[in-house]
């Protein structure tokens, strides 16, 4: 008896683990239309624009597409588990062998395009290559995964038609945060405040501590007024690069010139104290600090 029952437990324990991989393994979902959407990943909206579109395309071409989302493989290989779907569903016409499936698996972050023989010629393995990583993974690492499955649905049904598959967009250029008003009428008053005292000092100084302070402002005129207003505020530089040497040689002829900074010994002491206190990194209180900003240009981890 108590073999018996030894033997009944170890048939018992092979048929589980026999049965674990039947378990698990995903199974195909009723074909419901162009548009199988199980995980829930396009917008209503756009399921609905897709679905008029490839049935459409159909009837046109007698090519059959269908989008199909699954939440997970539960481990599968995506290549198995999509032309296990192609063959259950049968799709394209017999002895034409048109059919396509655009596979989405949402928690596994993978993705296939599966072709019919007939449509290999047209839609060859370089192409779908093309459409996943050019077309759909762009728009899916945006989180746009309704868009990016009709971009994915344009392209191939414009490659079953002959059509040259669409080349990546181009990386769009880095957007730099706009700075609030109140921000920059306040810079903008440091900068004049401060700056100016420099401009001041530089312009009516004799020697050569006029010219170094000439060139040592150059790189806030050319910055700070961009970065607070931007492009036309370009205009302030060029003003400070030829008119500095034009008033210099003017002032300097005159009374004004000679006496300004001897009446005014504070506007020295001024700089001076200020050039101790921001040297090394900008001026501290400005909030110009290195004279740039955060730039968000990030991505997504994962295979798309």
């Amino acid at each position: 008896m108590a073999a018996c029952r030894r033997v009944a437990l170890s048939l018992c324990v092979a048929a589980l683990v026999a049965a674990a991989p039947a378990a698990a393994a995903i199974e195909v979902p009723y074909l419901s239309g162009h548009v199988n959407d199980t995980a829930a990943m396009i917008p209503a909206g756009a399921r609905e624009r897709i679905e008029g579109q490839l049935a459409a395309f159909e009837k046109a071409t007698g090519a059959q597409v269908a989008v199909l989302t699954v939440p997970t493989l539960n481990g599968d290989p995506i290549e198995d588990y999509s032309i296990k779907v192609a063959q259950t569903w049968k799709l394209g016409r017999k002895g034409v062998d048109d059919g396509v499936l655009f596979l989405v698996a949402r928690d596994d972050r993978k993705m296939r395009i599966e072709v019919g023989y007939g449509l290999e010629a047209k839609l060859t393995d370089g192409q779908c290559g093309r459409i996943l990583d050019d077309v759909v993974r762009p728009a899916f690492k945006r989180g746009d995964f309704g868009g990016g499955i009709a971009a994915g649905v344009n392209a191939i049904t414009g490659a079953i038609e002959g059509k040259a598959v669409p080349p990546p967009p181009p990386p769009g250029p880095q957007r730099i945060p706009a700075v609030p008003l109140p921000a920059r009428l306040l810079g903008t008053l440091i900068f004049v405040v401060v700056i100016g005292v420099f401009s001041a000092v530089a312009l009516f100084g004799k020697g050569c501590m006029g010219w170094f302070l000439y060139v040592f402002l150059m790189p806030f005129y050319a910055m700070f007024p961009i970065g607070l207003w931007g492009k036309p505020a370009a205009l302030v530089f060029p003003v400070w690069l030829l008119g500095f040497p034009l008033a210099k040689l003017v002032l300097g002829k005159t009374a004004l010139g000679k006496d300004f900074l001897a009446s005014h010994p504070g506007l020295v002491t001024f700089a001076a104290s200020s050039g101790r206190s921001g040297s090394g990194g900008g001026f501290s209180g400005g909030g110009f600090s290195g004279g740039g900003g955060s730039f968000g240009g990030g991505g997504a981890s994962g295979s798309w």
